[in-house]
């Protein structure tokens, strides 16, 4: 049995498994009420998840534009969750749901390297979302902003060392799109901010785990399980010797809940940025190699699929060499986190999860067939 304190409503989360009655013996005082932005995708749902059960009551926003993202989530199936289809891009609607929320959690983005690179412009377009939610943060609300450690930029080239908080940001020059989205969070994060809330922004550092990026997969673990359960070469960008730090969602979901509880009992008006990862880095190929290693053991394929270095991955070619490792010394001083799932465990986790989906070296697979469970373990 594991408990967070979530301070800002005084409540102990007590994070079981769902439909536990017990939760329901934690909350010792009035709930909070939360607005959770992006809240049909996969860190989304979590954080909504685990936030309504401390008691709080959820709104998820989400305009479900991301082909991955989903209100049938079984995390979101609970009266304690109102489900919005709506964007951050009304400003209407944004005025209207950040007057009647204390918590404002958002997650709401554009997803995905190629969806970043091949539409820059509704990649800026994020920055106006944020806009709309900032403009009506008073003192008395507190927020959790979800940035990346893409902000980070091409840190490892003038770097020898892991990407700490208050480092530089260096990027290709502009006509190369890869680098908008980053720059983007930059400002966002600016936003934040610079506004009257009590804010923690976090940024987080390659998070995976089961059923993420599902159907279609978009990140580094997401794509190459794809690959594995179609049976198909894992493409790898360039010789695959550049660095990686996986994060286990439930890591990931805790780390953000405990930044978000350290700015809520602080001073009106704080401010935290922190990186959330792992700092145990690993090569990308080490990576696809450790998948197959445990998609073999675990009978998900019958037979390893090769690895396919120099993959043209993207619709245009950018500088994919660098490395990325958090420095998670802040992290450590100030919040007392630091990852508890390691990666060999982590990846066998969530390879088991798709095993268990879709039986053992099955064929094709689709939507239909998934049916995630809620989180059970305790964060």
């Amino acid at each position: 049995m594991r408990f967070l304190w979530f301070a800002e409503s005084k409540i102990l989360i007590h994070y079981m498994g769902l439909g536990s009655d017990s939760v329901e013996n934690t909350v010792s005082e009035k709930p909070a009420s939360a607005l959770v932005t992006g809240g049909a995708g996969f860190l989304g749902r979590h954080v909504a998840r685990a936030l309504e059960f401390s008691g709080a009551k959820v709104t998820v926003v989400d305009d479900l534009s991301c082909r991955n993202s989903t209100f049938d989530a079984p995390e979101l199936q609970s009266p304690g969750i109102t489900l919005i289809e709506g964007s951050t891009l009304d400003a209407g609607l944004m005025e209207e749901l950040v007057a009647q929320h204390q918590t404002i959690v958002h997650f709401a983005s554009i997803v995905g390297v190629e969806k970043t690179i091949s539409e820059p412009v509704i990649t800026v377009e994020n920055l106006e979302g944020t806009l709309n939610i900032t403009r009506h943060l008073t003192s008395s609300h507190n927020v959790l902003f979800s940035s990346s450690a893409d902000v980070y930029g091409v840190h490892s080239h003038i770097h020898d060392g892991p990407m700490g908080e208050d480092d530089l940001q260096v990027f290709e020059h502009s006509a190369i799109n890869r680098w908008v989205y980053p720059k983007v969070k930059s400002l966002e994060e600016n936003l934040v901010a610079n506004s009257p809330a009590s804010s923690a922004i976090v940024r987080v550092f390659n998070s995976y785990g089961p059923g993420m990026d599902f159907p279609h997969g978009k990140r580094v673990v997401p794509q190459f399980i794809d690959r594995l359960r179609h049976n198909q070469p894992l493409q790898i960008s360039g010789n695959g010797r550049q660095l990686r730090s996986l994060c286990y969602y439930e890591d990931t979901v805790r780390g953000c809940l405990e930044a978000l509880e350290h700015v809520s009992s602080g001073a009106n008006g704080s401010v935290l940025t922190v990186n959330i990862g792992s700092d145990h880095a690993v090569e990308v190929v080490e990576i696809a190699q450790e998948l197959v290693r445990h998609a073999v053991d675990l009978g998900l394929v019958s037979n390893p699929p090769p690895l396919e270095f120099g993959a043209r991955l993207y619709s245009q070619d950018f500088d994919d060499s660098w490395s990325r490792t958090p420095d998670l010394g802040r992290a450590k001083a100030v919040l007392g986190f630091s990852p508890r799932v390691g990666l060999d465990d982590g990846l066998r986790r969530t390879l088991l999860y798709y095993r268990e989906a879709f039986g053992p070296a099955a064929g094709s697979y689709t939507a239909a067939n998934l049916q995630p469970e809620p989180v059970v373990r305790a964060l």
